[in-house]
């Protein structure tokens, strides 16, 4: 049993560090940026049109945006114990580390103008068609295969998107087990498109503009997918927007205590038995990634469940990143928060006083909860201030 809760406290250290399997969110937004989100906290923008936004930024945060360029090959990540991310041309052959995002522009084989950005994270490809152009017949693709395929609404004068050629050589190229489209692209341009290409898998359309995927729910699909996005966020009720605001405020300040502490004075070992501080702030982050995965994956098994919440701390704990400062174990536990906000559209048509799907708890009283968890050990690691032995820095 010792050794069982060794390893999942280690595990639990690398919760919010990306891997094959962690769920990544593709978003649309009205002013036609594509987003990819990563659970490791990486905001990738794209921009399909250079004449989507004047000064080609887009309306919400990321961490970098990209548009339509020749040759393009760099990678996004961000270093340990630094805030910013870094975003750089990628090396001939390099292997990139885990939680870092690969993208790379693609044209067809007779042009060197861009077509789509193919995005790499986390073992999924998803390629976002660009600006078609004035380009009118199907063009010669010599591309690799993606597992998701992204068209916004690319044009505004109301002329086919999805049916025009270039579209559709590039999706029989790309033979995609998803396909992810505007909800503002017209009806019959979609029709003629299935029509053309043969598409018969399954169609789910949502008024919101997020949809979940990753490696392993991407590689069950046994035919192609057609998911319709709006351009907004979901609403929540207002009690429930109340009760996720609470959650995410007490989080909030947990992140101001902890962001202060170096990494030694997270390490720290009381002299009375308790845990160390950082100890504290994993355990927080794990019972709220354990208990909302649940529900998701409950919902849409595309999420997995994150069981990396052990209950107390062995006596030989040792910390899998001893080396994060105070500041990285805040930007850890926005990530978590931030992944409990981004699939909360997940918990529509849930009653807040009732057992929510695949957990113990109702939604009312798991929000309540987790809003005091937060405070709670947050109050414990500040009295570890005045203990005996406590690093001045």
């Amino acid at each position: 049993m010792k050794s069982l809760l060794i390893v999942l406290l280690i595990a639990l250290q690398a919760t919010v560090s990306a891997a094959e399997g962690d769920p990544i969110a593709i978003r649309m937004w009205e002013d036609k940026t594509v987003s990819i989100e990563t659970h490791s906290g990486l905001n990738l923008g794209v921009l399909p049109s250079s004449s989507s936004t004047s000064d080609r930024v887009p309306a919400h945060r990321v961490d970098q945006s990209v548009h339509a360029m020749n040759d393009f090959d760099h990678v996004l990540f961000r270093e340990v114990n630094q805030s910013d991310p870094v975003f750089r041309e990628r090396k001939e052959d390099e292997a990139v580390a885990q939680n870092s995002i690969i993208v790379r522009s693609e044209h067809p084989s007779d042009t060197k103008l861009a077509r789509g950005m193919r995005i790499e994270v986390d073992g999924v490809s998803i390629v976002v068609a660009l600006d078609l152009g004035k380009q009118s017949k199907s063009l010669d693709w010599q591309v690799e295969p993606a597992d998701v395929f992204v068209v916004p609404e690319l044009t505004s004068d109301g002329s086919p998107t999805l049916s025009n050629p270039v579209i559709i050589s590039y999706f029989e190229a790309l033979k995609p087990r998803q396909l992810v489209v505007s909800s503002k692209i017209q009806k019959q341009d979609m029709d003629l498109f299935s029509t053309t290409t043969g598409i018969m898998g399954k169609s789910i359309e949502v008024e919101h503009n997020t949809f979940a995927v990753s490696m392993a729910g991407i590689r069950n699909e046994d035919s192609p997918r057609l998911m319709t996005l709006g351009d907004s966020p979901k609403k929540l009720s207002d009690e429930l927007e109340r009760l996720f605001k609470a959650m995410e405020l007490s989080n909030l300040k947990s992140q101001r205590v902890f962001e202060k502490l170096s990494a030694k004075q997270l390490n720290f070992k009381p002299a009375n038995g308790t845990h160390t501080p950082r100890w504290n702030s994993e355990h927080m982050m794990g019972r709220q990634l354990l208990f909302f995965s649940q529900i998701y994956h409950a919902v849409d098994p595309t999420i997995p469940v994150m069981n990396l919440n052990p209950k107390q701390m062995p006596r030989d704990y040792a910390a899998a990143h001893p080396d994060w400062d105070g500041k990285e174990e805040a930007r850890q536990m926005q990530r978590v928060s931030d992944f409990t906000r981004r699939y909360a559209y997940l918990l529509e048509g849930i009653e807040l006083n009732k057992r929510a799907p695949g957990s113990g708890w109702t939604l009312a009283a798991l929000l309540r909860q987790m809003d005091r968890h937060y405070g709670d050990h947050t109050a414990n690691t500040v009295k570890k201030f005045e203990l005996p032995g406590w690093p001045s820095e």
